[in-house]
């Protein structure tokens, strides 16, 4: 089922894979244009941007490796390549300045290793088996091994014959929450080094795959398709050209469908060293898939906060760093630091508002939150932190506030300072 949107708050298919010697690109199935659509700003047969999914916080998605090794020991992975690869997956999804993704879109989704077993114990994030039938990749082993599939990204390595790497399904398409929603890769696709049997590895093998995780289909779906319902047809994105057929190696340039081909996009099957963006729309949909399809995975919209000073520019009282929130279910507990503007304080006040705004407010500093404000703390221990517990309430996730400090020495008399531009995590 569907969840809403952010509320106001506070006032596939087979695998069309065909039969083949050769290791294939990607095994993921391709939507199947006769089913039914679920209406939904990021379906299965449906898209639609909006604001809201746009990459205003930080999507955090835990990752378990599943490595699964013949009784040769063929397959076997480090857990120094493992984080290769994650690293990888963040230089792609946050193009990183620097990395070979940083001419790409930044998502604001980035990836960790689990530190949390399901059962609550320390971990690695990452498991070892040893099963020939599984290492190609025979058997329902994700039956065994799979971590909760609501609250994991569970990602397993073995010999996989058919191609490079595959998904099971599309989020969209019921899948999530079954043992079997899975990514699976080729274990020499692992990681940033070339092997032997991929000597174009660059690790996009896994940006691949978890694009589809997360949504996205080849930009080459449905070929050239409509040329007047892009978000019906196709891929369902209109900022990657229609392509005709996928592309392969690295041309210097490609034209199918009367205008550029995206080879550089990492949905196509160029070769990793040509392959560099997310497109502005591939990112709304996979973070509208984040809220809509996988809402469990990431409880994590990760807390964030930037400093205002003002116009003119007014004391630093709150500064980043000194809180570890706003979380959901958390205890936020900020600290008004007026020791340098205002040291005979008495009393500090914390100002909470749902916008921020910028007005000369005199002698009292610059006002940096929009009246009326949402809630005001009082402090009588000035120096002291402001514990403020973060409800449980999944709509607050990834929803901005602004908050302001403000300290007085005497009754009736205070003065304003910087403010914070916050948004909920957890």
């Amino acid at each position: 089922m569907l969840r809403p949107r952010h509320a106001t708050l506070l006032a596939l298919a087979l695998l069309c894979v065909p039969a083949q010697a050769q290791r294939g690109r990607c095994g993921a199935p391709e939507p199947v244009f006769s089913a039914a659509a679920v209406p939904a700003d990021c379906g299965y047969l449906t898209n639609s941007p909006q604001p809201e999914y746009e990459p205003t916080c930080t999507y955090e998605i835990p990752v378990v490796f599943h490595v699964i090794q013949s009784t040769s020991g063929a397959g076997f992975l480090s857990a120094a390549t493992i984080q290769e690869q994650i690293d990888v997956l963040n230089e792609d999804f946050l193009a990183l300045p620097g990395s070979l993704g940083a001419p790409g879109t930044n998502s604001s989704i980035r990836f960790r290793l689990a530190t949390t077993a399901p059962d609550g114990s320390a971990t690695t994030g990452i498991t070892y088996s040893t099963n020939n039938s599984w290492f190609q990749d025979s058997g329902a082993y994700w039956n065994t091994l799979a971590w909760d599939t609501n609250r994991y990204m569970n990602v397993y390595t073995n010999a996989v014959p058919c191609c490079f790497g595959y998904v099971a399904d599309f989020p969209s398409n019921g899948i999530v929450g079954q043992a079997r929603d899975r990514i699976v890769l080729w274990w020499e696709a692992v990681g940033r080094q070339p092997t032997a049997g991929w000597p174009l590895n660059r690790g996009r093998t896994a940006t691949h795959e978890a694009g589809h995780y997360l949504g996205l289909y080849h930009t080459f779906c449905g070929g050239c398709g409509s040329a007047t319902d892009c978000y019906g047809t196709g891929d369902l994105i209109c900022d990657t050209n229609r392509e005709q057929s996928s592309t392969s190696g690295c041309p210097g340039s490609k034209s199918s469908c009367a205008s550029a081909d995206p080879i550089h996009n990492y949905m196509d099957y160029t070769d990793d060293p040509c392959l560099w963006e997310f497109t502005p729309e591939q990112v709304n949909r996979m973070r509208c898939t984040l809220e809509n399809w996988r809402v469990d995975l990431s409880p994590t919209a990760v807390a964030q906060q930037t400093v205002r000073a003002g116009t003119p520019s007014n004391p630093l009282a709150l500064l980043p760093g000194q809180t570890s929130g706003p979380s959901l279910g958390a205890v936020w507990d900020p600290v008004v630091d007026h020791t340098t503007f205002e040291p005979s304080a008495t009393v500090d006040f914390l100002l909470l508002s749902l916008s921020s705004i910028n007005v000369p407010a005199g002698a009292k500093g610059t006002l940096l939150c929009d009246v009326p404000f949402l809630l005001v703390l009082q402090n009588n221990a000035p120096g002291t932190p402001f514990p403020l517990a973060i409800p449980v309430v999944s709509e607050l996730l990834g929803f901005p506030f602004c908050v302001q400090a403000a300290s007085s020495s005497a009754p009736g008399q205070f003065r304003l300072t910087n403010a914070l531009d916050c948004v909920f995590g957890n």
